[in-house]
């Protein structure tokens, strides 16, 4: 059916799910950064003893920080590599908040008044009680994906600051030189740099 004239396109709720697919789409991809970290540092440091144990999201995170400070890479890059890997922790924490919290409109708000959720985060007790809700607009989820992307982009530098110091084929121990391009990596991982819309970056 076609949207008469002063019907929006996108409900409130459909934009509300837009963005929160958006959310957990860019954590996934997150995910798979914080793990490229993870296999770097462990072809560095050491192989782990239950590798064929599948590691939850945070447990990966923790290993990285501790592997990371384990290893012989520049102590900048492992000051800068640690901030990076905090942040991912802080915008999974938000995330989750995003996904797994009980979005339902708020009642009390005015026609007039953009548009607002009440959302309920569930307790840890075995009652399967909520916490008292707390009203929400859309700008948070949007915000939350924002800070999503950057986390990303300074996960990603990370990675690309242990290739260049560790490249593929010199896992044995041997360095490599290393340009000016580390420097920009750390830019990166301690976010300092502008995101642009279409993606692309600068670094200060």
């Amino acid at each position: 059916m076609e949207p008469v004239d002063d019907e929006p396109l996108v409900s409130d709720d459909d934009a509300l799910s837009l963005w929160v697919g958006r959310v957990a789409r860019t954590h996934a991809l997150l995910e798979y950064d914080v793990h490229n970290v993870y296999r770097s540092l462990v072809r560095r440091v050491g192989h782990p003893t239950d590798s064929n144990t599948r590691k939850g999201f945070d447990q990966v995170l923790s290993e990285c920080r501790k592997r990371l400070k384990e290893s012989d890479a520049d102590r900048e890059v492992q000051r800068a590599g640690d901030v990076a890997l905090s942040a991912a922790k802080d915008a999974t924490a938000l995330r989750n908040r995003v996904v797994h919290d009980m979005w339902l409109p708020d009642p009390l708000r005015d026609d007039s008044e953009p548009p607002r959720w009440n959302t309920f985060r569930r307790l840890g007790d075995l009652q399967g009680s909520y916490a008292s809700p707390t009203s929400r607009g859309l700008t948070a989820v949007v915000d939350t994906h924002t800070l999503l992307t950057r986390t990303r982009i300074r996960v990603s530098g990370l990675f690309m600051a242990l290739h260049a110091l560790w490249p593929p084929d010199q896992y044995s121990g041997q360095e490599s030189p290393v340009g000016n391009s580390v420097e920009r990596y750390i830019s990166l991982m301690t976010d300092r740099f502008t995101l642009h819309a279409n993606g692309d970056f600068d670094t200060h």
